[in-house]
């Protein structure tokens, strides 16, 4: 009789809001944002050809499944770049023939890529990308890079692009606007980039598919009076814009209004220096990524005859809503990895709570 109460009690706990949840993977690679550089000392009998990228990741609600991780190398968005190491969650692994004996992951949950015997063709911009199996879309896929630089000589890359974006995600009602900060590379010398996806990142997917939100185009040279040009996707005409930078450009920092149940998704900051003044060409281009979840009507919490406190939000136990005299003082989000228990009043361990 006590287990077939216990049965009931957690039914009435795990409602269907519980069963839609949305899982987030989010990716960090420590040393983006500049180059990892391999100098080779071929007649040093210290030096050892062995270098390591490292990167983690958080994955909010966990899995119980195993998430893919992939290495690639190439350029952003682009369907060619190299899958140089994956290891698939079944426990498949593939590497490129190229690295060969070169490449490992020690660790699924720390997976830092291992390369050894390191040659002048490995340089180049390396992606660690993982895919939540269990949500093998947009919100379960995340990426970051970082630029490997096999140096001869004083040859070392210029103009570095740069892009760093707040990528806490984004809960915003439908018809409401979504503001996604991103400072990074900016004005008439930028190439501005915003994408939308991956699409089909399932095991057997490629995982290269975006959509083009708003691309700004780079203006070269001091004085060139050749105008920007701005193309924006059908989807989001006459709904998104880029901030002013206050001379006259543009920065990265993106702007949504008239928000619709088919813009939940992941959003990609790729701002780049042209091409003419950086000897990296298209490599040249980071991207971080940062999720838009709508709320559909409904679903925005309220604080009407509650207590003052903070409660869990019934769409995401990820997130929680600050009550006080009846009125909502906004919501917030539980670092990664954390879900909110309204119980202790604070950011929990997943196993530790109960999504209401």
């Amino acid at each position: 009789m006590s287990i077939l109460l216990v049965i009931i009690i957690l039914l009435l706990y795990v409602g269907p809001e519980s069963a839609d949840a949305v899982s987030i993977t989010t990716v960090t690679v420590p040393d983006r944002g500049g180059w990892v550089v391999m100098w080779p000392r071929l007649g040093d009998p210290t030096w050892v050809n062995r270098i390591e990228f490292r990167c983690e990741y958080s994955i909010s609600p966990a899995s119980a499944t195993p998430p893919t991780i992939t290495w690639l190398k190439g350029v952003f968005a682009d369907e060619d770049r190299q899958v140089i190491y994956k290891w698939s969650s079944s426990g498949e692994v593939y590497v490129h023939p190229e690295f060969a004996g070169r490449v490992s992951v020690p660790s699924r949950t720390h997976p830092t890529l291992v390369l050894t015997d390191a040659k002048f063709d490995d340089w180049g911009r390396y992606w660690c990308r993982v895919t939540n199996e269990d949500q093998s879309d947009e919100f379960g896929t995340d990426e970051e890079s970082l630029l490997f630089w096999y140096k001869l000589g004083y040859d070392p890359p210029t103009r570095l692009s740069q892009v760093n974006l707040d990528k806490t995600p984004v809960r915003v009602a439908a018809g409401g606007t979504a503001r996604l900060d991103c400072t990074g590379t900016s004005g008439r010398e930028a190439s501005i980039l915003w994408v939308k996806g991956p699409a089909d990142c399932t095991q057997g997917g490629s995982c290269d598919s975006y959509e083009t939100v708003i691309h700004k185009s780079a203006v070269w040279g001091a004085g060139n009076p050749e105008p920007e040009n701005i193309t924006i996707s059908p989807s989001f005409d006459g709904r998104v814009s880029l901030d002013a930078d206050g001379s006259g450009s543009f920065t990265p920092t993106l702007t949504i209004t008239d928000i619709r149940p088919s813009d939940s998704g992941r959003y990609w900051c790729a701002p780049d220096i042209s091409e003419d003044y950086s000897n990296l060409g298209p490599l040249n281009r980071d991207a971080q990524s940062v999720v838009i979840i709508v709320n559909g009507p409904g679903t925005e919490p309220t604080c009407a005859g509650k207590p003052d406190g903070m409660y869990q939000h019934p769409a995401d136990c990820a997130q929680f809503y600050t009550c006080s005299g009846g009125l909502s003082y906004g919501t917030n989000t539980c670092p990664a990895g954390l879900v909110f228990n309204q119980e202790l009043q604070l950011c929990d361990w997943a196993n530790n709570v109960i999504c209401v």
